[in-house]
């Protein structure tokens, strides 16, 4: 079983309808920024908590918060993208995203796929 970090898009896909995320194949976790971003997104902020409530948060910490400063002087990325890759790269963890084109340009992430 694999260890993935699910991008935003992913959860907001779900809480659309248009994919089903849970734990399978692969061990779902996630950074604490699209938390923050999915309850910037919508009031149902219970339905956000529910969904979330099954996978891990990664927290953003020094080793993250670095990388990703690096990351967005090196890739030209929005800071909440390169705070999720450097949070997929300092754990090891492949990167699950719809935004496949803006991650590629990441030197060290992994994109897979569900």
């Amino acid at each position: 079983m694999a260890d993935v970090l699910v991008d935003t898009d992913g959860f907001v896909d779900h809480l659309r309808g248009a994919r089903e995320l849970r734990p399978g194949r692969h061990r779902l976790h996630y950074s604490v920024v699209t938390r923050a971003e999915l309850f910037a997104g919508t009031s149902a902020t219970e339905l956000v908590a529910t969904l979330l409530a099954p996978f891990r948060e990664l927290p953003v910490d020094r080793a993250v918060a670095e990388r990703a400063g690096r990351v967005v002087r090196e890739s030209a990325v929005r800071l909440p993208d390169a705070l999720i890759a450097a949070t997929a790269i300092e754990h090891g963890l492949g990167l699950v995203t719809r935004n496949r084109k803006d991650f590629a340009r990441i030197r060290g992430v992994r994109l897979r796929t569900l």
